[in-house]
């Protein structure tokens, strides 16, 4: 387990433990209102200990809550932030290449070991078993690649709010608003309906939506009625893996 993700266990495992506090003090107080016994000589004293007890574990578990609620939201920022400063970079080094495919470099040399290699030389059951373990970012990056050996100019949009649209790919004047559906299920209607809107907001005619995965009838009924393409496993291992 990496150090990231014992990070997580433990603040889910201590945010669960905050809200047991919150409850518990809760339940508490309602003991002592409920209970007649609270309200007699000889429960004076228990009284007062279930209202101090009640009101300490409740603030606990109330503090505990808001600063594990405060980690969560800065740790999403943090991660945004680092995704989007990477994408950045990446564009930069689009930015300033050559225009020879060959030389682009999309991926930092820490993250290629992780990734498919492009040459033939691993079979496509290889190659998709590595992108069955990539994450969002890692497979956009992989289908640039993929999209410059063909000769396409290579826009990568921003991680955040990009509207679904990961990529704007351009050749012979024609540009195509691309979405990529990292899936480990077969993709359905509700899955590119926000691809299809994502090229108004970049004002692209043409739009494709690219999984490795596979796309049910009503994704392809509502693809031939909007004018989308889509790229499931089969074209994508025919027409950009060969």
């Amino acid at each position: 387990m990496t150090k990231n993700k014992q990070k997580a266990t433990k603040l889910s495992v201590t945010s669960f433990f905050m809200v047991l506090f919150f409850f518990l003090g809760v339940a508490l107080f309602l003991l002592y209102a409920l209970l007649p016994f609270f309200k007699t000589e000889q429960g004076a004293m228990w009284s007062k200990v279930c209202l101090i007890a009640a009101a300490v574990i409740t603030a606990v578990g109330l503090v505990g809550v808001i600063v594990c609620i405060a980690i969560y939201r800065h740790a999403d920022k943090v991660e945004a932030r680092n995704k989007q400063q990477r994408m950045d970079a990446l564009e930069r080094q689009a930015e300033q290449t050559d225009g020879d495919s060959s030389s682009v470099r999309y991926i930092p040399a820490q993250e290629v070991a992780t990734l498919v290699n492009v040459g033939a030389y691993q079979t496509l059951d290889e190659k998709f078993a590595q992108i069955s373990k990539m994450d969002k970012t890692q497979f956009v990056i992989y289908v640039a690649r993929l999209f410059s050996r063909k000769g396409y100019q290579v826009k990568l949009t921003p991680v955040l709010d990009n509207h679904d649209i990961d990529l704007l790919v351009e050749k012979m004047g024609t540009v195509i608003a691309v979405g990529c559906l990292i899936s480990n299920k077969v993709l359905c209607r509700e899955d590119i309906v926000r691809v299809r809107d994502g090229r108004y907001f970049y004002n692209v005619n043409s739009c494709m939506a690219l999984t490795n995965m596979y796309f049910d009838r009503t994704a392809l009924e509502f693809a031939q009625a909007e004018r989308m393409s889509l790229v499931d496993r089969n074209v994508l291992a025919d027409d950009f893996m060969n």
